[in-house]
């Protein structure tokens, strides 16, 4: 019910450039692609100013020019509707400023080293050492030991009544010479003379780890005892 004395007045609410230009629009009765062909300006950036997709637009200088064609051929001022796009053009930058701002905090933020952080790092470059050294020792417990004769040759012959057997393995294992245990130094290497007898010697040379795996090397030497016509 109304007072007497007062009128009902529908309040009416200021139009955006995008509702300015497409009701105008709309008003005469074109779409977009007969005020394309008759403006000159392509449907794509008359779409991009109704829809106020201003990012969509190109250099403000030439969408002075869009805003003077299209207003005159709409029929509406273009004073006004250049400075509704200013108003607007100014509004939209702020807040596209805006949103980049926080997000350029929030990722700065989201980069910000704590105690926290750097334990938790510590404790992951922790267990993925320990993981690997774990790996790396099942591994060399598992495999066979190295083991390299440099001497003697094979099968060759010699008047010598002893030849010297030298190598290298690894560390810590338990070598032996024909059964009989030789010291390894640290490095892996080893050296020991072994008497021969007249005829063929064989002469064996393991290496045995931890985990009782072995390798072993047989060596042929052939001992040929001097005579009167060799002298």
């Amino acid at each position: 019910m109304v007072a007497a004395g007062f009128t009902l007045r529908k309040i009416r609410t200021a139009q955006t450039l995008g509702e300015k230009l497409s009701r105008a629009r709309k008003r005469k009765g074109v779409d977009l692609i007969e005020a394309e062909l008759q403006t000159k300006i392509r449907a794509k950036y008359l779409e991009a100013l109704e829809n106020e997709d201003f990012d969509l637009l190109p250099n403000d200088i030439y969408v002075k020019g869009f805003l003077t064609t299209y207003s005159k051929y709409l029929g509406l001022e273009p004073e006004k509707i250049h400075g509704l796009y200013q108003q607007q053009r100014s509004t939209s930058k702020v807040s596209n400023d805006e949103t980049f701002a926080a997000g350029k905090i929030t990722k700065e933020k989201a980069i910000i080293i704590t105690p926290k952080i750097v334990v938790l790092f510590l404790g992951v470059i922790f267990c993925i050492s320990a993981v690997v050294y774990i790996i790396l020792q099942v591994m060399s417990f598992a495999s066979v030991p190295k083991l390299e004769v440099f001497s003697p040759a094979k099968d060759i012959v010699v008047e010598e009544e002893v030849v010297k057997v030298s190598g290298k393995t690894d560390s810590g294992v338990v070598l032996r010479v024909n059964k009989e245990p030789i010291t390894v130094n640290p490095s892996g290497d080893f050296e020991r003379e072994v008497t021969l007898q007249k005829g063929l010697n064989t002469i064996v040379v393991t290496a045995t780890n931890k985990a009782n795996k072995e390798a072993s090397r047989v060596f042929i030497v052939e001992r040929k005892v001097k005579t009167a016509e060799n002298k």
